[in-house]
């Protein structure tokens, strides 16, 4: 499932987004809020199904290998153990994967997927772990699963060619990426050999019984009232920043500064420290070298401001730093 990070983060992209294009509708900025978590989740299926892709071109390459001229005994008889994988069978079946794939033309077939299958295929053969697996005689359905599980955590997690080739078909997906692993590694993590076929994949946001979706509630209602209140929160800034003029601010510390001003006063279950830690965290990486100093030193006086003004009234968990 996503998280509030990655949440705010996409919002910003989406804020910044909608600064720079000629529709500047809510309405049409929340169309694209949603259609990025869409994004996000195709990312995710593909890269479930990679898993049958590799075991394809896994077959592909042994069927080759016996029509050579004079093919070796391991050529003809071949080491079938990632082939014959239970776990990557079992995954493969699930009827909401199928349907998915099917439904939105996800399948490993063109000539670039298939390249980068195969490519992917010979690097993960060469890795240790893949060789002391393909050695060993455990055929449990344990065994197979840890080797899947290995592979997101050892392999896959923080690979540069890998986030590479998607960020080449989507350049969100460059930013979606490790966080997508993560949510692959959590879903395969809990697949047990005995669940039906049937049971669904989870979804990107935690849901709950009371009031459906809350983290995608939490993300339309950041971008909605961000946006709505954009003036309003711009006079905060200007009120409180200090040596500098508010053009020289850099465009993302701006929608940062207002995002986090946003979650200071209309989300009162949301502390004030962990809002404060987020954007400091995402200025890092996302803006420039001297932002983080600057939009913590700034978020500091203008909370300070908001306090004497009673414009913040945290409750429940909000209540917590």
């Amino acid at each position: 499932m996503i998280s509030r990070n990655s949440i705010r983060i996409k919002v910003m992209q989406t804020i910044y987004e909608q600064n720079i294009s000629e529709y500047r509708s809510v309405n049409n900025a929340k169309m694209n809020l949603m259609s990025s978590f869409h994004d996000m989740y195709v990312l995710y299926i593909r890269i479930l199904t990679l898993f049958g892709a590799l075991v394809r071109v896994s077959e592909q390459i042994f069927e080759l290998k016996k029509l050579k001229h004079l093919p070796s005994t391991t050529d003809l008889q071949p080491n079938l153990k990632f082939i014959n994988n239970i776990f990557i069978k079992k995954l493969s079946q699930n009827a909401f994967l199928q349907q998915f794939t099917f439904e939105n033309n996800l399948k490993w077939n063109s000539t670039e997927d298939l390249l980068f299958v195969r490519k992917t295929y010979d690097a993960l053969s060469n890795e240790d772990f893949f060789i002391e697996y393909m050695q060993s005689y455990d055929n449990s359905f344990e065994t197979d699963k840890q080797l899947v599980l290995t592979i997101l955590e050892k392999f896959m997690l923080e690979n540069e060619s890998m986030n590479f080739y998607f960020g080449e078909i989507k350049l969100n997906w460059l930013n979606d990426y490790n966080d997508v692993i993560i949510f692959v590694y959590s879903t395969l993590k809990s697949f047990t050999e005995n669940q039906s076929d049937d049971k669904p994949l989870p979804s990107l946001f935690k849901t709950s019984k009371d009031d459906g979706s809350e983290e995608l509630f939490f993300a339309q209602d950041l971008l909605t009232k961000t946006i709505r209140n954009d003036y309003q929160y711009e006079q905060i800034i200007a009120k409180k920043i200090q040596n500098w003029e508010l053009d020289r601010v850099a465009c993302i510390d701006f929608i940062l500064l207002k995002m986090a001003i946003c979650e200071f006063c209309e989300f009162p279950n949301i502390p004030l420290r962990v809002t404060l830690n987020e954007y400091i965290e995402i200025a890092k990486y996302y803006s420039t070298p001297k932002s983080r100093a600057f939009i913590n030193g700034l978020l500091d006086n203008v909370l300070l401001y908001l306090k004497q003004e009673n414009k913040i009234n945290k409750q429940g968990r909000g209540l917590r730093g």
